[in-house]
């Protein structure tokens, strides 16, 4: 799991940042945290994870590039629209992963094999 250096979250209603990613790294997430992923499929912007979600053992957390976290889903629903139109603003498109300055790294067995 990859955490972005300049998390998105609002600071009026998350409190403990660092607390509450070290649980939700090791498995004590919290009911009503969202997370915002960034995708690595081609044409995906960006990505609403519960979670709790992230407790199931099987779920593929390092995969995952967390750039925002809501404390309810409404609010990771606004932050993600503030994210996506500050970028369509600043760029005039939706590379949301460049404008982060994010590397993309492929899923390994996930290459796509063309003809």
């Amino acid at each position: 799991m990859y955490w972005y250096r300049d998390l998105y979250f609002d600071k009026k209603y998350i409190h403990h940042i660092n607390r509450l990613k070290y649980k939700i790294e090791h498995g004590k997430a919290h009911k009503g945290v969202y997370l915002i992923n960034l995708p690595k499929r081609e044409g995906a912007l960006l990505e609403l994870i519960p979670s709790i979600l992230l407790q199931q053992s099987r779920y593929p957390r390092e995969s995952l590039c967390i750039i925002g976290m809501g404390k309810s889903r409404g609010q990771a629903l606004e932050l993600m629209r503030q994210i996506i139109d500050t970028v369509y603003h600043e760029q005039g498109n939706f590379d949301i992963a460049s404008y982060l300055q994010i590397e993309q790294k492929p899923i390994p067995g996930e290459e796509v094999m063309q003809t």
